[in-house]
């Protein structure tokens, strides 16, 4: 069977045709991406990806979108987007399709994709737990949280917004990032900090006339070639541990995965930095948190994969 797969972020909208085959993905072809800012929604979107094939496209979708899947419309904090559920088939113009949270498909990624797309990165060199809870976690225009949970015969998924918690800073530097964002936002959540935007939030504490953009800030701070940017990627990388392993522990994790573009871009600094000590510095757990394997998928599409492995998983007879 094929379908469409689609993966809506804060920034890009993908779409990818995707081949299952007895509750897996057999196949995810390459993706066509545009700019979220340049179209009124997700209807306007698939119009130009249909204007794009010159032919139609199959008549089912899986459909990752980062906000909340309650049953109602779902409205982006990072985007001007709504998705509405019960409307989506008429402005599809298809006849099936699941919605689920971004990172819900990012945890069906997790689950679904083998040793070629997901690699090590700290903590002991150990398989990823085959039955409890696995945390799924990953920064970019937002930060995209789940758990896995894996059981003898099948998965639950929990899609939640574990992002937006209460930031815990830890030293002066921290403390004095975190108040200042307070004071413009009216509380500090772990998003604000760790995010794509975060570390423009952290420069611009420090520095308030600094005015660059995001992207340029971390093309400086990842090529090592400004201070300031340099000094924020560090705070940024140890309160990303942090919260990693906060999270972690609220789930109850025995095994961690980080995803996205952003995370697999900074792997060389985040290596090199205290994340791994932020992520086990937790007190009297700390021997529990250096038993949790944490790795990250390096599948260059694990949003358009792993909407594709739940409309696969939910298809399966």
């Amino acid at each position: 069977m094929q379908i469409v797969a689609i993966d809506v972020g804060g920034t890009h909208a993908r779409f990818a045709f995707a081949e299952i085959q007895a509750g897996h993905v057999a196949h995810l072809g390459e993706p066509v991406v545009m700019r979220t800012a340049d179209h009124e929604g997700l209807s306007s979107a698939w119009m130009a990806f249909v204007a794009s094939l010159g032919a139609a496209p199959p008549r089912a979708a899986a459909i990752g979108v980062a906000g909340p899947v309650t049953g109602g419309p779902v409205r982006f904090v990072n985007s001007h987007w709504v998705v509405d559920p019960d409307t989506l088939k008429a402005e599809l113009d298809i006849d099936d399709f699941i919605l689920l949270n971004d990172f819900g498909a990012m945890a069906h990624a997790a689950h679904a994709l083998g040793p070629d797309g997901i690699e090590h990165l700290c903590g002991p060199d150990v398989p990823l737990p085959e039955r409890g809870v696995i945390s799924v976690i990953g920064p970019g225009t937002g930060l995209g949280v789940a758990a896995l949970i894996r059981r003898a015969q099948d998965i639950v998924i929990l899609e939640t917004e574990g992002s937006h918690i209460h930031f815990a800073p830890q030293g002066p530097s921290e403390r004095w990032v975190s108040d200042l964002i307070a004071k413009e936002y009216g509380r500090t959540s772990v998003e604000r900090i760790v995010s794509g935007p975060g570390l423009g939030e952290i420069v611009r504490a420090n520095d308030p006339d600094d005015i660059r953009e995001d992207a340029e800030l971390w093309e400086v701070a990842t090529l090592g070639i400004d201070a300031e940017a340099i000094e924020a990627l560090d705070i940024f990388l140890g309160a990303y541990g942090a919260a990693v392993g906060d999270l972690s522990l609220a789930h109850g994790a025995m095994g961690v995965v980080l995803t996205g573009g952003l995370t697999n871009r900074i792997r060389k600094q985040l290596l090199a930095s205290n994340f791994h000590a932020r992520f086990c510095y937790k007190g009297r757990y700390r021997a529990r948190m250096e038993m949790i394997p944490v790795k990250l998928i390096t599948h260059p599409q694990p949003g358009l994969f792993g909407a594709a492995a739940a409309f696969a998983k939910e298809h399966h007879a």
